[in-house]
């Protein structure tokens, strides 16, 4: 048994942060099948920066979904950690993104009937008896973080969209994760409200020293990652 845990703890010394390895994913068409993912290898340190470009269809939102364990490769080895994330079953996925991720997507997300304090709270609002902090009070210090302490009380509908994109970023941050999955988290602002918003991300996930992966079809974005990713044909 001990030596089992010995094996156990030595391989995980050996691998990344985030180890993808061999990562296949394919899709079925009415024609026939297509390889979205074919071979992807990754190494991602604590703390790192990535960003992941490609032209449309080359996989980079599939790639986040199988990271995030929104979705199940069909070969290959993701491990966060300790953890082998291509392995987990649905149950055991919805808590993995529970406690270790953060999503922050092109399209906000946010619920129109919910102000922006009780948006950030959403994600953890089912398990507020299982929780040891005060839901409320994070919420509100993730929006006086995001520039929006005096928005609280505001629905989607009162915010641009420049506010809203903060307010995702907050919820994103609610649970505290290990790594944030960006999927284009600027593509639905005009340039100066996107970067203003992606120094606000950055700002935190370096003071979390969470890891960032960002989904972008601007090298401009890209340029100030620690690794470039690129998918598809060069």
């Amino acid at each position: 048994m001990h030596k089992q845990q010995n094996s156990v703890s030595e391989a995980a010394q050996q691998r990344a942060f985030l180890q993808v390895t061999n990562l296949r994913k394919a899709y079925a068409l009415p024609h026939g099948k297509i390889d979205i993912l074919d071979d992807i290898n990754l190494q991602v340190q604590q703390g790192e920066f990535i960003t992941i470009l490609g032209p449309s269809g080359s996989g980079k939102t599939t790639l986040l979904a199988l990271l995030g364990a929104l979705d199940t490769p069909d070969g290959g080895e993701i491990w966060l950690d300790t953890t082998p994330v291509h392995q987990l079953k649905a149950v055991a996925a919805a808590d993995f993104r529970r406690r270790q991720i953060g999503f922050v997507f092109q399209m906000f997300y946010l619920l129109p009937n919910l102000t922006a304090l009780e948006n950030v709270m959403s994600p953890l609002l089912p398990y507020r008896r299982e929780i040891d902090f005060n839901l409320r009070e994070r919420a509100n210090n993730l929006l006086e973080r995001v520039g929006l302490g005096h928005r609280t009380g505001h629905t989607p509908g009162r915010l641009s969209g420049g506010e809203q994109q903060r307010v995702a970023i907050a919820r994103a941050l609610i649970n505290q994760p290990r790594v944030i999955l960006a999927d284009e988290p600027t593509g639905n602002l005009d340039p100066t409200t996107g970067e203003a918003v992606l120094d606000i991300l950055r700002e935190l996930q370096q003071t979390g020293k969470q890891t960032l992966i960002m989904v972008t079809h601007n090298p401009q974005l890209a340029s100030g990652s620690d690794q470039q990713i690129h998918l598809g044909k060069q």
